[in-house]
């Protein structure tokens, strides 16, 4: 038979057959601890650097022997995900499209409700939502989550949000586990029959010009019958920021104008992005006009955020440094800048937030959050939680009251060239002086039943009886 492989298999090669020879994968993981130690400003945070070097040494271990793709990736993976950072992991998604463009796939997603999984989208509508899916090909459903378990993202010990995030993700991570074309289905029907259903999937290529597949990551709002102002937020990553606050500025002023008697923030499935869209809406609720003073650990390294500006950004931030030099956090941040790679500092950004309407909200307010509210959405609830402005609704998020990392660097292994995202900042409240842990708990926990998955119910609106002025909805 065929000896494994010096270097990476073209993509017309089976990811789970080819095997990879362990000197080029020990050097992988190698290559990584060492962008990890160039990149990270600290991956001992949230697990001791003793348990950090033993994971190391036991993925060396792993991998010094010969291994598929598809396994050595699983063993990146694992490492990545015993530093607890939601910022600093292998993409499954990033895995399937490593495949060649006429590979195959079959898109669906799943809700895990009670540790059963059930059928929420499927992409060719031939098996009912709401069905007990039991296995796809050879491959148990709670086999897949296992896996899914592993490459899902984990702020600290954010255990509950891992399980839901990785239920999300296991339509992708079949994929990258399976190497068959047909898919076998087995599943159990509302009425208890158990049924297999041979299906046939997608090409890749296909599959990347699904349009309607992924929730549009826009920002809207509306009102309902009982004079409330609902503000679904998806994400603080906007095309633009300008657009972003306009149409913050267009809510609260409606709230404003119509005196409403509450408002509610929904951050489910929001997975962060800019600071300061998130700042911004904390400007709307901060009634007392306080400080939001926040601690940013930086490393200096060719992939910080001060590096990686474009040339002519770079040339415009070291002028306006030096004119106001030594004032301002500018000049802070000026400081970091001329440091040799691999130094730390911390940089206090404090100020009040305010918003271009001088205006906050001082009504009753709800919070809603899910296990993909991470990053910059899961320091919103903190920054909700610690002051006290609402009942937060939901499932318990992606983050602590710690704060979060942040601003991935996108590294490529030399060898298997398996594209892994390193965290290079990370932000924590001036408030909190210890380290927390745990995920960030709802007041009211609210998750979904399977009649509201086969109805497309959503059970906190329904739970707060929410009925839109269709008028109104935009």
């Amino acid at each position: 038979g065929q000896g494994c492989y010096p270097f990476m298999p073209s993509r017309q090669e089976d990811f789970h057959s080819v095997k990879l020879c362990p000197n080029i994968m020990i050097e992988d993981i190698q290559f990584l601890h060492q962008r990890i130690q160039e990149i990270h400003p600290n991956p001992y945070i949230y697990v001791s650097k003793d348990a950090y070097d033993n994971a190391l040494k036991l993925t060396l271990s792993k991998v010094s022997k010969e291994l598929t793709p598809y396994q050595f990736s699983m063993c990146v993976a694992q490492f990545l995900h015993g530093i607890q950072d939601s910022h600093t992991n292998i993409n499954p998604r990033d895995l399937v499209f490593l495949k060649h463009s006429k590979s195959y796939l079959f898109p669906f997603s799943v809700r895990r409700i009670d540790n059963k999984f059930y059928l929420q989208k499927s992409v060719q509508n031939e098996i009912p939502l709401g069905v007990e899916i039991l296995s796809l090909n050879h491959l148990h459903v709670d086999s897949i989550f296992k896996v899914a378990q592993q490459f899902s993202f984990m702020e600290g010990e954010s255990i509950e949000a891992r399980n839901e995030v990785a239920s999300k993700m296991m339509g992708m991570i079949f994929n990258v586990m399976n190497n068959k074309y047909d898919v076998e289905c087995k599943y159990k029907t509302l009425q208890g029959d158990t049924v297999k259903k041979t299906l046939k999937p997608i090409t890749v290529k296909a599959f990347k010009k699904l349009k309607n597949w992924y929730a549009e990551e826009k920002m809207y709002h509306f009102f309902d019958t009982q004079n409330r102002g609902i503000l679904v937020v998806p994400t603080f990553e906007p095309r633009s920021l300008k657009v972003y606050k306009r149409e913050l500025d267009a809510f609260f002023a409606n709230v404003r104008a119509n005196n409403c008697k509450e408002v509610i923030i929904d951050l489910r499935d929001n997975r962060g992005g800019l600071i300061r869209a998130q700042e911004y809406l904390i400007s709307f609720f901060n009634t007392a006009q306080k400080n939001h003073p926040i601690n940013y650990l930086y490393k200096r390294s060719k992939f910080d955020r001060f590096s990686l500006l474009p040339f002519y950004q770079k040339k415009q931030f070291v002028r306006r440094a030096k004119r106001v030099y030594p004032k301002g956090i500018i000049s802070q941040e000026y400081d970091f800048y001329k440091k040799e790679f691999g130094e730390l500092d911390t940089i206090l950004y404090d100020y009040i937030p305010r918003n271009r309407l001088e205006y906050s909200y001082n009504g009753n307010t709800t919070l809603i959050i899910n296990g993909l509210s991470m990053s910059a959405s899961a320091m919103f609830a903190a920054w909700f939680k610690e002051n006290e402005k609402g009942k937060i609704i939901g499932t318990p998020c992606m983050g602590t009251m710690s704060g979060t990392f942040g601003n991935s660097a996108t590294i490529y292994l030399k060898n298997t060239g398996f594209p892994v995202m390193i965290s290079s900042l990370k932000f924590t409240p001036q408030s909190q002086s210890e380290i927390q842990k745990t995920g960030i708990l709802p007041d009211v926990l609210i998750d979904l039943k399977l009649e509201e998955l086969i109805q497309k119910e959503d059970p906190i609106f329904k739970f707060l009886n929410i009925q839109p002025q269709s008028a109104k909805v935009r």
